[in-house]
C-alpha cells in the first residue's frame, strides 16, 4: 500500500511553536514522518509529502496516488488547553474509520486528554486537504504544541508517540 505522509507546514511558514523549547510544528512533523517511514517494512510504501502552496496541496497529493494520507500537525490555543483529536472529512466513512484508530492508538500512547475525532466540512479547519485529496485523509492533531505540559509529555511519550502512529498504519492497511 502507498501512504502519504504530510508535513503540516512549511519550513518559511512553521505553524504553531512552543515558545519554552522553540520547537514549531513543521520541524517536530518533520522528524517524526521520517522516523515513521525507517520503522516500516514492505507493506507499505511511505511517500512524504512537503506543502509548497496549500492551494497545491491535494493535487500534489493526488498525483502519488496513494491509498491514504495522515496530515501531520499540532494543535494550539492559549497555552492551557490540552489533548488528541483527529479531523476527518465528515462524508468519508473510511476517513472516519482511520480517525479512530489513530485517535484511539495516539490517546492510549500519550495520556493526553481524548478531544475526539472531528467531522469537518470543506469550510472547516483542514477541510479543503481531506476533501479534495482523492484517498481517505486524516489530520492528526496529537497534542498542543503551545502548552508546555502537552509538549513535555509527547517528548518523554515520543517512542510511544513513535510506535502508536506504526501500529495505526498497520491496522488501517488490514482494515480500509
Amino acid at each position: 500500500m502507498k501512504i502519504a505522509l504530510v508535513v503540516g507546514h512549511k519550513k518559511k511558514s512553521p505553524g504553531a511553536c512552543n515558545d519554552l523549547c522553540g520547537v514549531c510544528e513543521w520541524g517536530f512533523n518533520s522528524m517524526l514522518v521520517n522516523q515513521i517511514e525507517t520503522l516500516t517494512d514492505d507493506r507499505c510504501e511511505i511517500k512524504i509529502v512537503y506543502r509548497d502552496r496549500y492551494r497545491d496541496l491535494p493535487e500534489k497529493i493526488n498525483a502519488l496516488n496513494p491509498d491514504f494520507v495522515i496530515c501531520f500537525h499540532a494543535n494550539a490555543f492559549d497555552n492551557k488547553t490540552t489533548g488528541t483529536e483527529t479531523l476527518y472529512y465528515y462524508k468519508s466513512k473510511k476517513g472516519k474509520k482511520m480517525a479512530s484508530i489513530f485517535q484511539a492508538k495516539i490517546v492510549n500512547a500519550l495520556g493526553l486528554k481524548d478531544r475526539g475525532m472531528k467531522g469537518k466540512s470543506t469550510e472547516g479547519r483542514g477541510g479543503y486537504i481531506l476533501r479534495y485529496t482523492k484517498a481517505p485523509c486524516i489530520i492528526l492533531e496529537p497534542f498542543f504544541i503551545d502548552n508546555n505540559d502537552d509538549y513535555r509529555t509527547v517528548v518523554s511519550k515520543y517512542p510511544e508517540l513513535l510506535r502508536a502512529c506504526n501500529e495505526a498504519i498497520y491496522e488501517i492497511i488490514n482494515v480500509v
